[in-house]
């Protein structure tokens, strides 16, 4: 079963995704949210495999000045991690630092629409559970209809501290497609 009770009758079919295909995601405009754990922790960036917590989240929303994501706003997660592309792509791959499930389960009790790292995971990899890879995605993606972004570059946001902005983004609609390549843009 997938989100809004869909079977996978419904969802895919021989030629890709038919109800949840990225064919059927109209443009995003809405309230982006940097919470920028690397500024909170310190240094060049997380560590691999850090997973980002509750209180994390809370001590970035309350250094930044900001308030807490709501319905259908863009919450990006600034690890430090997109600082090793096309710099170090061994360590890149090896993993990443990035969210635990219960900041997910937090955002989607916030109600969001999409979350975003910049690193190619989404979530801390190794995550919590070795047993249970890219749970996130589960809870996320498949059992709440909450897209993700991967690989954003945050860094010109985070020397601005712009925490807030509008969020724009418009998916290729791509028949089929489980993801659509793209240019998100913050305006602050």
């Amino acid at each position: 079963m997938y989100y809004n009770g869909l079977k996978q009758s419904e969802v895919g079919g021989a030629y890709g995704l038919q109800k949840l295909g990225v064919h059927n995601v109209r443009p995003f405009f809405t309230r982006g949210v940097l919470l920028d754990v690397l500024a909170l922790k310190g240094g060049d960036m997380l560590p691999l495999g850090y997973v980002i917590t509750p209180a994390d989240v809370q001590a970035a929303l309350a250094r930044q000045g900001t308030r807490e994501p709501g319905e259908g706003d863009v919450v990006l997660f600034r690890t430090g991690w997109g600082k090793l592309w096309m710099k170090d792509n061994k360590k890149f791959n090896e993993g990443t630092p990035g969210m635990g499930v219960t900041v997910a389960r937090w955002l989607i009790g916030r109600k969001v629409c999409l979350v975003a790292h910049d690193h190619w995971a989404g979530e801390a990899v190794p995550g919590e559970d070795k047993d249970r890879p890219f749970e996130c995605h589960q809870w996320l993606i498949m059992m709440n209809g909450i897209h993700i972004h991967e690989n954003l570059d945050m860094e010109e946001l985070a020397a601005a501290r712009a925490y807030e902005f509008a969020y724009v983004f418009a998916p290729l609609r791509l028949k089929g497609a489980t993801g659509s390549p793209g240019n998100p843009v913050a305006v602050t």
